[in-house]
């Protein structure tokens, strides 16, 4: 049986790969076949691959932070519309695995200015190309991966060690060949094996606050711009400092911080 996938491309369905990420998301095992079961009866050859994760966050609605987790994929897309919380987003998972990062720099070219994402450094200087996309059928391609090495070239006299890559969603073989041959970092949804940017997230618990699904676009943009971006921070501040910060009622924050704990299932707040 094949799902359509939203690029467009066809894939195998496996229901032993959902019940590993359900169980990954802190499913049970009786959760994870009941799922299962039901995903078999439901799934059509054919049918999309959203289509296919609305049937199993339906049923997974009766363990919702189970459902928040394994549909983590959306709420990086959420992030957005524009890449800036991205970059954001990322530099903050990048301090948490003990890189120094800077947002946004210029930095002179041969010619021109070079504005830069990311600058990262920990054994070495990375200068870092974020493409983000809301939709699921993107990729990054060679043309990025060509552009950013370029990029990378013209200003690699001022210390830079390697450029890198990064997306949201996945990279083409194309892209993946290229950095490769040229050593360029790319970092995708799934790629590399290890070190992907969704084991980076999981890894370290380091959800984004768009998990959360009671979350709207105000409520976003205000935990945005008291420098919230992941469900951990919440937990670095007293209510009434996030009251001061966000500028958000005590309700409001209760409740996202209730549905935060049952996320990180306890993990985040004992992390800070």
């Amino acid at each position: 049986m094949y799902i359509i996938k939203a690029s467009g491309e066809h894939e195998k369905f496996y229901s032993k790969k959902v019940y590993k990420e359900i169980l990954k998301a802190g499913g049970s095992k009786k959760v994870a076949n009941h799922v299962v079961s039901k995903l078999k009866k439901e799934v059509k050859n054919g049918m999309t691959s959203k289509k296919v994760l609305d049937i199993i966050l339906k049923y997974l609605r009766v363990e919702p932070d189970v459902a928040a987790r394994y549909d983590l994929k959306r709420a990086i897309m959420a992030l957005g519309p524009s890449g800036f919380p991205f970059e954001k987003y990322f530099a903050r998972i990048l301090s948490e695995y003990g890189y120094k990062v800077k947002l946004n720099q210029n930095v002179k070219g041969k010619k021109v200015n070079q504005e830069i994402d990311i600058v990262a450094e920990a054994n070495n200087k990375f200068m870092i190309e974020c493409k983000y996309h809301n939709d699921r059928g993107k990729h990054a391609g060679l043309k990025e991966a060509m552009y950013t090495y370029a990029r990378f070239l013209d200003i690699k006299k001022h210390g830079f060690d390697y450029p890198w890559l990064v997306t949201n969603t996945h990279l083409s073989n194309d892209a993946i060949s290229y950095a490769k041959g040229v050593k360029l970092k790319v970092t995708g949804w799934r790629h590399p094996a290890k070190g992907s940017l969704k084991e980076l997230i999981e890894k370290r618990k380091l959800y984004p606050i768009t998990i959360i699904r009671s979350i709207n676009e105000e409520t976003k943009e205000k935990l945005y711009a008291g420098r919230i971006m992941v469900i951990k921070d919440l937990f670095k501040f007293s209510i009434d400092e996030l009251i001061k910060k966000t500028g958000m009622s005590e309700k409001v924050l209760v409740k996202i911080i209730d549905e935060a704990k049952l996320i990180c299932g306890g993990d985040c707040e004992q992390e800070i």
